[in-house]
């Protein structure tokens, strides 16, 4: 192939971008616009009632309810009113005019204090915090236990993190007496257009197109259909005029959904050579706010958090009960690895506790215990592998392993602290249902391509653009890639997930394909021959024995003639999910007197199926490994007793940038492929899901102190150095 496999630049994305020619939604002011500013609470949990409300203003819960009671907020930056102005200053200055009475309800803000009888309740209505609960039980735990060599138990915390996109939430909704229009920065314009059409269908509007402009970035935070923009889009049905309303970075902090936030306490036994016999624990998941809706759904992140937890380990004895709690904070929703993150997090952890406890070595633990290999393998706790080469995996990174040893134990002589640390990361990906692409060849004889899902920022256009060039064997630049706008294809999922390029892809090549061999058969009704008697070949059709020929453009025009459009649709249904792994490795450095962490080296070895674009794919590691470590060194949402956060700015709330981002070696390995028609995988999240372990492991072997917690700061290092 030209381009599939290729490392090709951005060339749909990259332009408009670096031009500043790109639309996001703050630069979308239409004629007659009013802004929209929503009032918020203060509190993380009280009674409240609205006593104030000038002209311009809206209470909210009478614009749109999605769960809320009707008189009481559940967590701080709650929507409470909403007011309007001819300009977001004057919204401002209007705000402070509503009056808002405010009567404290106690609020619950530790999540294990959320478990007991006798807490403070996170919505006055409920009997108790604990919203859901699920267990993972296979296998004999108890009697795995009694018979292990060593066990090593504890809590593990995956801790609260805001995912922070570059660009916040924001909406502009335009009604123009029969159709509503909105634009939202979000990762699927199809979800934002069913939430909002619902919503809008109870003041008699029925047609509603989302469009999603360039967004700055998401992470999971834009699934989520935001009650600010449904209301964005009802006051522009009640004035009649476009409705704008953007997020400051404090408030897109303290209201756009965070994530991780589970923490497990456990039990595990291992035999003397290091097999893990079982696992025993309660996994707890904090949610947030009482929103059954969300909450319900983001559970299934701590389900499958304990179903990975046997990783790509031989594992039989696992009994986890999980436990989803509300207390009085933001939300937890989707946050780049959603679930799988958290599993592999803690099962990477128990492994390095238990060589740490048999004077083991964290690679070799791992040999013993990884599964050889995978084709469709289910694990005892449901979770189906399509198809890996673990033990080859290991394989092929231990001499990079061995490299970081000499390297560690070479700074060690020098009398500084070293730590070299190992993931064995699993994860599933690109899950279905299914979804879309449009492919039709346009009059100028140009290829067009219109995806349904949402990319934002992954260069998924680019790996389109790929495909379809391929199929017609033309030149990429003679390829044009369109989403984001409900118009323009019938329906569309969503950018996340890891699955753009696997199944949003599929769907390219798909319609691609059977666009090519619809014109195939055109092209032999005009010339008057039998389709197999034709080939193609560089955006031509052939028939040799003639020497008759006919370009995409002729024959795009000819279809048009035979009753035929020159597009094809197609949607691909993904029937399971992928399961994408790899091993990852960091070299770290610890300051003995200041506790400060410097990532020296970092090493990935990946088996993500075939590699659409490995400029694509490995820019996605370097980010996600970032951002991996991030977690493990880092970022910490904090909250006081009272519920309030106290990293709501980037003051507080450390990220780290390009001096923390370390080297990254990427090793794609390709060992297996999925049964899409690209064989891919998936590696948006694979790099965040890997690090966060290998990091802290690094960081734990060159204390020679076991870790706990997390981020890894400085004074929780210094303190348990012993300074």
């Amino acid at each position: 192939m030209r381009y599939v496999g290729k490392p090709v630049k951005r060339v749909i994305e990259d332009l408009p971008i670096i031009t500043g020619r790109s639309t996001y939604v703050n630069d979308i002011t239409l004629n007659g616009t009013l802004h929209a500013y929503f009032v918020r609470s203060p509190y993380a949990h009280a009674k409240f009632q609205i006593r104030g409300c000038p002209k311009g203003c809206y209470p909210v819960r009478d614009l749109y309810n999605p769960g809320w009671l009707k008189d009481e907020v559940t967590f701080a930056g709650e929507p409470v009113a909403v007011v309007l102005a001819e300009d977001e200053y004057k919204a401002v200055d209007l705000a402070e005019q509503v009056e808002a009475e405010y009567s404290p309800l106690d609020p619950v803000v530790d999540p294990w204090r959320a478990t007991e009888p006798n807490s403070p309740k996170a919505r006055s209505d409920l009997k108790s915090n604990v919203f859901k609960e699920s267990e993972v039980n296979t296998g004999d735990v108890e009697s795995a236990l009694k018979g292990a060599y060593r066990v090593v138990e504890g809590e593990l915390i995956n801790q609260r993190v805001i995912p922070s996109a570059m660009e916040p939430r924001g909406a502009v909704a335009k009604f123009d007496g029969k159709r509503l229009t909105i634009w939202s920065s979000t990762q699927s314009a199809f979800f934002v257009r069913n939430v909002v059409r619902e919503a809008v269908s109870k003041y008699g509007v029925r047609e509603v197109r989302a469009i999603q402009p360039e967004v700055g970035g998401a992470f999971g935070s834009k699934i989520i259909v935001y009650p600010e923009e449904v209301m964005v889009a009802i006051l522009s049905v009640i004035t009649g005029r476009p409705v704008k309303w953007f997020n400051t970075r404090s408030e897109d902090m303290l209201t756009t959904n965070h994530g991780r936030d589970m923490r497990l306490r456990f039990k595990a036994g291992f035999d003397k050579q290091g097999k893990l016999l079982g696992i025993q624990g309660t996994l707890l998941f904090d949610a947030g706010a009482p929103f059954p809706e969300v909450n319900n759904d983001s559970f299934g992140m701590a389900s499958t958090a304990a179903a990975m937890i046997t990783g790509h380990y031989s594992l039989e004895n696992i009994k986890i009960k999980v436990l989803g709690v509300n207390t009085n904070k933001t939300i937890i929703g989707a946050y780049r690895g959603a679930g799988r993150p958290e599993g592999s997090y803690f099962i990477e952890r128990i492994m390095n506790l238990g060589a740490r406890a048999l004077g083991a070595d964290q690679f070799q633990i791992r040999e013993v215990n990884a599964l050889k290999e995978a084709n469709y393998l289910k694990t005892p706790t449901g979770i189906t592998h399509d198809s890996g080469k673990y033990a080859e995996a290991l394989r092929r990174a231990k001499p990079a392993y061995l490299e970081l040893l000499r390297k560690r134990d070479e700074i060690r002589a020098k009398g500084r602290k070293a730590g070299v640390g190992v993931s064995f990361p699993a994860e599933i990906a690109s899950f279905g249902p299914y979804e879309t692409a449009k492919v039709k060849v346009t009059p100028d004889g140009e290829i067009q391509v219109i995806s349904g899902s949402g990319p934002h920022g992954q260069g998924d256009g680019t790996a389109f653009a790929q495909i379809a060039a391929d199929v017609f064997e033309v030149d990429i630049e003679r390829v044009k890639v369109i989403w984001g706008d409900t118009d323009l294809i019938a329906d569309g999922q969503l950018t996340a997930g890891s699955r753009t390029v696997t199944v949003g892809g599929s769907a390219v090549y798909e319609a691609s394909m059977r666009l090519k061999n619809k014109l195939m058969g055109v092209a032999a009704e005009k010339m008057g021959v039998k389709a197999e008697e034709l080939t193609y070949s560089e955006g031509k059709i052939v028939h040799e024995k003639t020497g008759k020929s006919m370009t995409l453009q002729e024959v795009a025009a000819e279809s048009l003639n035979a009753g035929l459009l020159p597009e094809e649709n197609y949607s691909y249904v993904m029937r399971l999910y992928t399961s994408p792994y790899g091993v990852h490795l960091a070299l770290v450095e610890v300051d003995g007197e200041t506790g400060f962490v410097k990532v020296l080296d970092y090493r990935a070895f990946d088996d993500v199926g075939n590699v659409i674009n490995p400029l694509l794919a490995e820019g996605q590691v370097h980010g996600g490994v970032l951002q991996g470590i991030g977690q493990a060194l880092y970022e910490e949402a904090v909250y006081s007793e009272d519920g309030h956060l106290l990293t709501g700015t980037f003051s507080d709330y450390a990220l780290p940038t390009a001096v923390e981002a370390p080297v990254v070696s990427w090793i794609s390995l390709t060992l297996s492929k999925s049964d899409t028609p690209l064989g891919s995988k998936g590696i948006g999240e694979l790099g965040t899901i890997a690090s966060t372990p290998a990091a802290i492991n690094a960081v734990e072997d060159a204390i020679n102190a076991q870790v706990t917690s997390m981020p890894a700061k400085p004074d929780y290092l210094v303190k348990l150095m012993g300074k």
